[in-house]
């Protein structure tokens, strides 16, 4: 079986962050999506977009590190959004019932318009 890495980018858009994750999150590299959402908005402030279309698998600790920075930026008076079109990941969002706490779009350019 190959392993699926993780990859990261981040980039600004205007006044919000757009942070792409492609591969698989899990437990073994959670605390490096922790860091990367956390320096996208010390760098760029509290509005953020987090691409999760290239995403191909995500475990609850993933889902975690979501909603903690979703908190984290509500308490600033930030924002999040996530991109998710119909596929895995948006399937375990709704499973878990966290899906209504994201405004989830199907494309970026949905979510940045």
């Amino acid at each position: 079986m190959a392993l699926e890495l993780l990859q990261m980018t981040r980039r600004k858009h205007g006044e919000r962050t757009v942070v792409s994750l492609a591969g698989e999150v899990d437990a073994d590299n959670v605390s490096e999506v922790r860091t990367c959402l956390a320096e996208a908005v010390r760098a760029h402030g509290p509005r953020l977009v987090v691409d999760l279309s290239r995403l191909t698998f995500i475990d609850t600790t993933g889902l975690g590190v979501l909603v903690r920075q979703l908190a984290a930026l509500r308490e600033r008076d930030g924002t999040m959004a996530l991109v998710a079109p119909d596929g895995q990941v948006l399937r375990r969002l709704r499973r878990t019932n966290l899906a209504p706490l994201f405004p989830i779009y199907d494309t970026l350019s949905q979510a940045l318009d």
